[in-house]
């Protein structure tokens, strides 16, 4: 029996865990939908805690909220993208602040994309479905022998780098 890959969603909000659940679910993506509550516990779920030296298999995109308790989401970005292990998981930054300042932050930490958190009554969580859809269905790099390190994560300086920065600097807080 194949393993389906994993989407880790770190978030304490649980009606925004439970949207997120409900749109990955309703969009039909081959993937299984792990959560962790906190920064220490998705450190864990992730190979990337001391007193743990298991983890999750295949996890091909972390959906990190920015408040969590315990650990920032910045906190668990810059150890993700430190380790050898995670540095090319795809990390999609999910947040209630529009702040450009905090988009800015994240894609200086690392981050792949930055979406805001939003309220549609018709299609609850469609955008986080949609994102994960992309990392786990449509990117190219998510089809290769192994899922995991072989995709790539954003440098300071790296392609796109300039385009987000300027509409960051712009105002602009969609990427």
């Amino acid at each position: 029996m194949k393993t389906l890959p994993t989407i880790l969603l770190v978030d304490d909000d649980e009606d925004h865990v439970l949207v997120a659940r409900r749109a990955i679910e309703r969009a039909g993506l081959p993937a299984e939908v792990r959560l962790a509550k906190a920064g220490e516990e998705a450190l864990r779920l992730l190979g990337l805690h001391p007193d743990v030296s298991e983890a999750l298999p295949s996890v091909v995109l972390v959906l990190l909220d920015i408040g969590l308790p315990g650990l920032s989401g910045w906190e668990v970005l810059k150890r993700i993208r430190a380790s050898e292990r995670t540095r090319r998981t795809p990390v999609v930054m999910v947040s209630s602040s529009n702040r450009p300042e905090d988009v800015r932050r994240s894609y200086e930490l690392g981050a792949n994309s930055y979406l805001v958190k939003r309220g549609d009554r018709r299609r609850p969580g469609d955008y986080l479905a949609e994102a994960a859809r992309y990392w786990v269905v449509l990117n190219e790099m998510s089809r290769g022998p192994s899922r995991q390190g072989t995709r790539l994560a954003p440098e300071a300086g790296g392609p796109g780098a300039a385009l987000r920065r300027r509409h960051v600097d712009e105002g602009s807080v969609q990427d």
